[in-house]
This record gives structure tokens, sequence and C-alpha cells, in this order.
């Protein structure tokens, strides 16, 4: 099926790439990093399964960047997901930089300029963020909780 006859795959096509392309105008390429960088998208039934995700994941530390849309409510997650044992640690990107003090515009008022591009600019408002503030969030010495 193509992009065209498909709004769904290309939600999916247009948010991955947004991503993708805000991730290496910041921080270049991925392998220089070691980090992954990968779109998922629900092709299933249930409440997830129309979702579009976008990873960025270091796997040696062990974390992940998680940014979800869901098209049918038009709303959007954005994530540190911490793997601990037993089990993963969520923290939403807006609770922790306001916990750390980081002095990043509230999600909404970004949103609100967005346009168009409205997934480049949600990436632009995180990713940005991350490079400015804490640009170690996905390194094991990058303590969320303090």
């Amino acid at each position: 099926m193509s992009e065209e006859s498909d709004p769904i795959l290309k939600l999916q096509k247009d948010f991955g790439e947004a991503f993708y392309s805000e991730f290496k105008e910041f921080f270049g390429e991925e392998k220089e990093h070691g980090y992954e960088l990968y779109s998922l998208s629900g092709d299933e039934s249930g409440p997830k399964g129309s979702w579009v995700t976008f990873t960025i994941r270091n796997s040696f530390a062990s974390r992940s960047l998680v940014f979800r849309y869901d098209p049918e409510n038009h709303t959007f997650y954005a994530m540190l997901k911490i793997q601990v044992i037993p089990g993963e640690e969520d923290w939403d990107l807006d609770s922790l930089f306001r916990r750390k003090g980081y002095p990043v515009p509230e999600f909404k008022d970004s949103l609100k300029n967005a346009g168009e591009w409205i997934f480049h600019s949600i990436a632009r408002h995180y990713l940005g963020a991350i490079f400015q503030y804490c640009p170690r969030i996905l390194e094991p010495d990058f303590l969320p909780a303090s």
C-alpha cells in the first residue's frame, strides 16, 4: 500500500523522519554515540495499536528516550526509560525538566506554535532541551532523581 493511499502509513513515516532528522541536526550520527534509532508503528488492534513511536536507545547503559504519538486522541508522550532490576523506570520528560529546573518552555506552549510541521516542532522541543541542558541523559552518570 502506498503512502498516499494510507494516511496512517504517511503519519508513521512523517513522525519517524522528523525525529531522525532533528536528532541528526542536534547530535550528528547516532553511531558516533553508540546509540540506536528506530521508529515503530502499531499495526495491530488494541488501545495502543495505532500509536507511532520513535526511540533513541543506548543499549550499553540500558536507557532509552521514547517518543509516542496517539493519532486517535492526538496525544503525545515523551519518556526516559531506564532498565533496572527488576523491571523499568519511566520518567516523563516534561516532569523531569521541571524537576531539574531546566528553563524549557512548556510543551503545550511549543505545540501552539508548531503549525503544519508538528512532528518537527515536537522533536525540536525535546531534543533541543536535551542538547542544551542534559546531553548525557542516556549515559549512566545522568541521575534523574537527583
